[in-house]
């Protein structure tokens, strides 16, 4: 029987900060910007807005393949019943997500054998930024002074740069490293494509094109720009939190939501 605790990579970050102190999530930091409520809610409430669906699920599966390859050299266990657990999917979804672990954990295997093995794996990493505020995450991997996140994705195109909203996570590492003194140069998603073969469009009842599972990277260049916007938005974050704890009553102009205001500002 699979430890299914060992898929749950919604870190409990309990013991890696000290109870009672904040954490800032490398993940979360372009809701910030995006979507302050949401931001708010998961972060300072504690509310769950994230639902497990057929793509997170997927996602956390390959996840495991990256993580169990790299620290064991083996392909996972328990991924069958680790999907079988989620009783909201249906049974048509819990089949998809089954038919995509062969060919797009091999695509990710490849690529890992093709371009090396990283020397870290699901590392979980934190700097204080201010007293009791923390910055702290999980890095997918690392390899020499580069970042590495995997992200599965249902597109088949290749992407050309990294998307505004990983980027800022992966920058958010780099910041972290950096405060560590462990020097970090280069940031990179791994993208692993869904394995799309022998499907009937189901419009014409003809052969849709074939598109195998691929796993292909995208890396940039960390430059000084980048450290100091990245510093400057993390402190931004950390000092907005702050000054709602300690005046409450700007509680809902901080974060952009009047309901905050019929709380009456508390948290």
């Amino acid at each position: 029987m699979a430890d299914l605790k060992s898929f749950d990579y919604k870190a409990n970050y309990k013991g890696i900060i000290p109870d009672g102190d904040f954490r800032i999530s490398p993940s979360m930091i372009s809701k910030f910007n995006d979507k302050k409520w949401e931001w708010y809610a998961s972060q300072v409430i504690g509310e769950d807005i994230f639902k497990d669906n057929k793509s997170t699920i997927l996602g956390t599966c390959i996840h495991k393949v990256a993580e169990e390859w790299i620290k064991n050299g083996n392909f996972p266990l328990g991924l069958t019943e680790y999907i079988d657990s989620f009783n909201e999917l249906e049974l048509s979804e819990k089949e998809f997500i089954k038919s995509q672990l062969e060919p797009m954990g091999n695509a990710l295997i490849d690529y890992l054998s093709f371009f090396g093995t990283p020397e870290i794996s699901e590392e979980t990493i934190k700097y204080e930024i201010m007293p009791h505020i923390w910055v702290a995450g999980t890095v997918d991997a690392k390899i020499d002074d580069c970042i590495i996140d995997f992200k599965t994705t249902s597109i088949q195109t290749a992407q050309e740069k990294i998307p505004n909203n990983y980027k800022w996570q992966l920058l958010t590492y780099a910041w972290i490293y950096k405060k560590l003194g462990i020097e970090v140069n280069k940031i990179r998603i791994v993208w692993i494509t869904q394995n799309r073969v022998g499907e009937i469009s189901t419009k014409t009842g003809k052969p849709l094109k074939d598109y195998y599972s691929m796993a292909y990277p995208i890396t940039e260049e960390i430059t000084e720009e980048d450290m100091r916007f990245i510093d400057d938005y993390l402190h931004l974050i950390a000092e907005t939190y702050q000054m709602a704890k300690d005046k409450p009553e700007l509680t809902y102009l901080l974060f952009a939501d009047y309901r905050l205001k019929e709380k009456d500002g508390n948290q």
